[in-house]
């Protein structure tokens, strides 16, 4: 896994890939919702114009090297300081659901509804959405409750990142390009999309 959570981001779209459906009955009668596990996430990122020497260079062999091994990189989170949130782990052994039960977060910590958060997993990152506010207790405990439903169990003591969320996974698309200008700078951009 290589790690691209220094790489500067000039604009970035992210989006939910969904595998769930509506079921429609043939004669008509209320649509019902059919969920599926594997759920994720997806980036879309456009690096800001860099100069080939030196930056653009290592870039692209970083982005090369992600593109055969998976990479990592910072969610964004636009405007938004999630201030001192502790060291926050997995505090049940969860192996299916919406919720992320957590402790060893500061005390009375405020997970907002719409942050972003990712749990670290046998070494392996996913990321999560809060789907509603959530105040932590004294101890930094409590759940919160995500977006897609969890693609894979929990162990106490997994990390949860609550600061700086990643999201990790396969630089999707057949191959890799990049623009070389006569200015002499670079134009980087690719998609991330989560293994799981």
């Amino acid at each position: 896994m290589i790690d691209l959570t220094t790489a500067p981001i000039a604009e970035s779209v992210p989006r939910l890939l969904q595998w769930g459906s509506e079921l429609t009955p043939t004669l008509g009668g209320v649509t019902q919702r059919l969920d599926r596990l594997g759920s994720r996430h997806g980036l879309d990122v456009q690096m800001p114009p860099m100069r080939m020497a030196d930056e653009g260079r290592r870039w692209i062999s970083r982005l090369l090297l992600a593109k055969q091994e998976g990479g990592r990189i910072a969610f964004p989170q636009v405007d938004f300081e999630p201030g001192p949130c502790g060291r926050p782990t997995v505090s049940i052994a969860t192996a299916s659901g919406r919720s992320i039960p957590i402790t060893g977060a500061t005390a009375y910590y405020t997970v907002r509804e719409g942050q972003w958060l990712s749990v670290t997993h046998a070494g392996r990152s996913y990321l999560y959405c809060a789907t509603a506010q959530v105040v932590l207790n004294g101890s930094g405990a409590g759940a919160v409750p995500v977006d897609v439903l969890l693609r894979s169990p929990l162990s106490v003591g997994d990390a949860v990142e609550l600061s700086k969320p990643v999201i990790e996974g396969w630089l999707s698309g057949d191959g890799y390009e990049w623009t070389l200008e006569r200015s002499r700078t670079v134009g980087l951009g690719f998609t991330i999309v989560e293994r799981a």
